[in-house]
């Protein structure tokens, strides 16, 4: 019965537009075909849950995780445009963001059109130390998105909306890709 079941379920999932071709489906799922499909999908299983598998996954973890740390260091240190929005919602300035290659200091600074390439330290005029840095808030819950109205005419960005709180300012924007 549930060889039966599954043959159904997955004749289905291929979502036949007419009768004939949901027949024709279960034609091809026959009783040696579903068996062969679960012993596959057994043997992928086992696989990766094997115990060697497992102490390697777990072995490899804390070299993994420190790599994903230095990747998302280097991208930051590398640094990213954002779109600038003003008063009035219009996207048509820039701003350039960098981590100094020392990890204490974030260089931003205007720009009045999107980059190509790095954009050096000494041409971004405005610092702000990392440590001054109260809060991060991003996607939907930056103040530039909650704005009445704020994007409607792109509901995408607002899961990239980026929000820096220090001591001294706010800085709001939205990632370029």
């Amino acid at each position: 019965m549930q060889v039966v079941k599954e043959q159904i379920m997955r004749a289905l999932t291929t979502k036949p537009s007419s009768l004939d071709q949901f027949k024709s489906k279960l034609q091809n799922l026959s009783y040696t075909e579903i068996l062969k499909i679960r012993q596959s999908e057994r043997m992928n299983q086992e696989d990766f849950q094997s115990r060697p598998i497992l102490e390697l996954k777990e072995k490899n973890q804390p070299e993994i995780l420190e790599l994903i740390k230095q990747q998302r260091l280097n991208r930051v240190v590398e640094g990213t445009c954002f779109r600038k929005l003003n008063s009035r919602r219009r996207q048509d300035k820039f701003w350039y963001c960098r981590l100094s290659p020392n990890h204490k200091v974030l260089h931003y600074g205007d720009l009045e059109e999107s980059p190509q390439g790095e954009v050096p330290h000494d041409s971004l005029q405005d610092k702000l130390p990392v440590a001054d840095i109260k809060a991060v808030v991003t996607g939907k819950d930056c103040p530039h998105m909650k704005e009445k109205g704020a994007l409607k005419q792109n509901k995408r960005l607002k899961e990239r909306g980026r929000s820096l709180g220090s001591g001294r300012a706010c800085f709001s924007s939205y990632h370029l890709q």
